[in-house]
């Protein structure tokens, strides 16, 4: 089905990709194609990263309410209604809420999205034919083989990772089950956009780590 839009902004990102492939020229035609998706990656996270800095306020927001959060959790366990109101209150008073952290994935789904449509299109080219490891990028599933049970695996490592630091930040239980949402995708759609997810996702990590830190830092001379 053509989306107008969505194939404008596919055709957009394939010149951009093949524009990358060809300036990393003594790479083969396949590896210079892969790597072109991770720099593209790169260029969608490093626009993304003033949400992320958001984020990284947010979830440190959180961490300081999480001993109030189990006080109420505690307090209400017999009243799970009473127990949504006041935490929702606690976090609206805190200028803080549970989804604050979510923003920047969110925001990355039109990307995945151009980037699965260019490796979908069913057309011709030097992208869709490019190959790491003997199989194609435009593969799906079964098709992708082994490069595609590595990419699960990284994104399983990964989401493991980031919802065992959400955890520790204090974030709701029901959220730490949100990074797992990567691999599902990852069976269905072509090897290009699973490598996009395992490298957003794998910077997601490190970003966390950098950004949390800087985050300390900064509470820790304001409270000076």
């Amino acid at each position: 089905m053509s989306i107008p839009l969505l194939d404008d902004a596919a055709g957009v990102a394939y010149d951009l990709l093949s524009w990358l492939a060809a300036a990393l020229a003594p790479l083969d035609g396949g590896a210079a194609v892969a790597v072109a998706i991770v720099l593209l990656t790169a260029l969608v996270r490093l626009a993304l990263l003033p949400l992320s800095r958001r984020r990284a306020r947010a979830q440190h927001a959180q961490a300081g309410l999480a001993p109030k959060v189990l006080e109420l959790r505690q307090k209400h366990r017999a009243d799970p209604q009473r127990f949504q109101a006041e935490f929702a209150a606690l976090y609206r008073d805190a200028g803080t809420n549970p989804l604050a952290a979510l923003t920047p994935t969110l925001l990355q789904a039109p990307a995945f999205m151009v980037l699965y449509r260019v490796f979908s299109a069913g057309g011709s080219g030097s992208l869709l034919s490019a190959e790491v490891f003997g199989h194609p990028l435009a593969a799906h599933g079964l098709a992708a083989g082994w490069p595609l049970l590595a990419l699960i695996g990284a994104l399983a490592a990964v989401a493991t990772v980031v919802a065992r630091r959400a955890r520790a930040a204090g974030s709701p239980t029901w959220t730490l089950a949100l990074p797992y949402l990567t691999v599902v995708p990852a069976l269905f759609v072509p090897l290009a956009a699973g490598l996009y997810l395992v490298t957003s996702t794998a910077w997601s990590a490190v970003e966390n780590v950098v950004l949390g830190r800087t985050q300390s830092e900064e509470s820790a001379r304001t409270v000076r």
